[in-house]
């Protein structure tokens, strides 16, 4: 079955995350940064990716395209920073599927997932390209499952 192509645009309800002390610090020892961060620091370049799925919403961008998880894989992550971003701030935080499309004659399904983080200014401050690959069960796979 394939990705519904008219999904391309879909978005999720905005949502606001502030920065805070303790999850930059947990973060920071989970990726192997054991030294002291000054609240000044920015934040780690993939911290972004922590921000954009509070509130479960990365499981509802794949409900709402219908994606079996047991074929999904997370391909390609992509951060562009605009500004730096430093604990304390708060981000409002967009989610919108921006492509779907499709290799090795619809075997592969790939979606792209654009997230947008504003600052309480409403200034985009950084911006998030994560790239889905789903495997779309062929003809000798359905005939074996």
């Amino acid at each position: 079955m394939s990705l519904d192509r008219r999904k391309i645009g879909t978005t999720l309800p905005e949502f606001s995350v502030t920065i805070g002390t303790d999850a930059l610090a947990r973060f920071a020892c989970a990726i192997g940064e054991h030294h002291l961060r000054a609240e000044s620091d920015p934040v780690p370049p993939t911290y972004l990716k922590v921000i954009e799925g509070v509130g479960g919403s990365s499981r509802r961008i794949v409900d709402a395209l219908g994606i079996d998880l047991r074929r999904m894989l997370h391909a390609k992550q992509e951060f562009e920073y605009l500004a730096p971003l430093r604990a304390g701030a708060t981000l409002t935080v967009v989610r919108t599927v921006s492509d779907i499309f499709q290799k090795k004659e619809g075997e592969l399904e790939f979606v792209v997932i654009e997230t947008r983080f504003r600052d309480a200014a409403g200034t985009l401050v950084a911006l998030s390209r994560q790239t889905l690959l789903v495997r779309t069960p062929g003809p000798a796979h359905a005939a074996r499952s």
